[in-house]
């Protein structure tokens, strides 16, 4: 379960900036909250199962995803791809931003455990790495900079022996070690490892229904919700070939059903709407994080679908009989009515330009004035523009 995601100098975004999913006291739709301990996560009221990032075009709510996703990828390949880590992409429009720091750190639970990592990446080099745990307190398990690494268990001559290279971190090596840690670092890269990112619907998504039998039977029962006419449809795989063959019913000019059609999503792709691909392909993803309790991020996740039927999508992730694992879903999505519907305001953030070339991401429970009941969408639009911060 995802906290809290803090990056800086990333894309768009060139000061700090938080993705906040602890909840509010707000006592609205109280389904929407993942409740979660106190020796956890004190003072807590929860922690939200689904949020959305609203902005403007070119506003930099796609930037958010894309950070979360390098740091993932990061985390994940580091130790065997070296070049990961100089594909750090840090703010193009400020004169210097290539010489800051650029920063990635989440707050995460993970087999009830509470975890905070994070890495710095200076100069296309990794210069801090940390990661804590929740015990009563926050306990560092191991720490870096450039110059020394601290582990929990090991001395320091121990540590200077597995000291990483500037271009991997040590979190990526470290489950190859026999350290004390390793049931912790195990944790994060589980975590990491369940973390989808979607920026864009691929053909590889469908791979997924592979993995379980009810998957694809589970994403049907949504697809029906839809007058796209699919009445059933099967996988085709074939080595790494994948594709969708659908079912639907072929007319005559009364309206009587004559045949049935088999076509392929991807094969005889002129027969289907962009929408149509897209969601199959999607759905994919949200039936595996409500199964797996994982978190998903969706880009652009209204373009395709209709307001019911995204607000259907979210209310499963809300409903702890479709949702009991407690996945979460964290959708972009451009100014709309479905803030009014599926939302409270601690759910709601949007981003905005601050006039110096940086993107800022604002949560709208923050902006003073908001209330529970208010018209979120039209308290966006009045808020759309922030006044700028002054760099450091």
């Amino acid at each position: 379960m995802l906290v809290k995601f803090t990056f800086k100098n990333v894309r768009s975004f060139i000061q700090e900036q938080c993705l906040n999913l602890v909840a509010s006291g707000d006592d609205m739709m109280g389904e929407n909250i993942a409740p979660v301990s106190k020796e956890l996560l004190p003072q807590s009221a929860g922690v939200l199962k689904t949020a959305a990032i609203f902005g403007a075009m070119a506003s930099g709510k796609t930037n958010v995803l894309c950070a979360l996703d390098y740091m993932k990828r990061v985390v994940l390949i580091s130790a065997s791809h070296v070049r990961i880590v100089r594909q750090c992409e840090t703010n193009a429009f400020i004169e210097g931003s290539q010489d800051l720091d650029s920063h990635y750190e989440v707050e995460f639970i993970e087999n009830g455990r509470y975890y905070r990592y994070g890495f710095v990446i200076r100069r296309k080099e990794i210069v801090k790495e940390w990661l804590m745990r929740r015990s009563e307190r926050l306990t560092t398990l191991f720490s870096r900079d450039e110059y020394s690494l601290k582990v929990a268990g090991l001395s320091k001559n121990e540590a200077r022996l597995i000291a990483p290279s500037p271009s991997t971190l040590f979190i990526s090596m470290a489950a190859s070690l026999n350290l004390d840690i390793n049931r912790e670092v195990g944790d994060v890269l589980a975590w990491f490892s369940r973390l989808t990112v979607s920026l864009e619907p691929r053909r590889e998504d469908l791979l997924i229904y592979t993995e379980k039998e009810d998957y694809l039977a589970s994403a049907l029962r949504i697809v029906r919700k839809l007058p796209c006419g699919i009445e059933d449809a099967h996988l085709i795989q074939d080595g790494s070939y994948v594709d969708i063959e659908t079912e639907r019913k072929v007319r005559d000019k009364d309206g009587n059903p004559v045949k049935i059609m088999h076509s392929r999503l991807f094969q005889d792709r002129q027969l289907y709407s962009d929408g149509t691909v897209e969601l199959l392909c999607r759905l994919a993803l949200v039936v595996k994080a409500l199964d797996q309790g994982a978190v998903l991020f969706v880009n652009d996740f209204t373009s395709m679908m209709n307001t019911f039927l995204s607000n259907y999508i979210l209310s499963l992730f809300s409903s702890g009989a479709h949702n009991p694992s407690c996945g979460q879903l964290v959708i972009t999505a451009g100014i709309s009515s479905l803030m009014d519907k599926a939302f409270r305001r601690d759910q709601i953030f949007f981003t905005t330009m601050d006039g110096l070339g940086g993107s800022q991401l604002v949560r709208l429970s923050s902006i003073p004035g908001v209330r529970k009941g208010d018209s979120y969408e039209k308290k966006l639009i009045e808020n759309a523009h922030v006044e700028p911060l002054m760099l450091d």
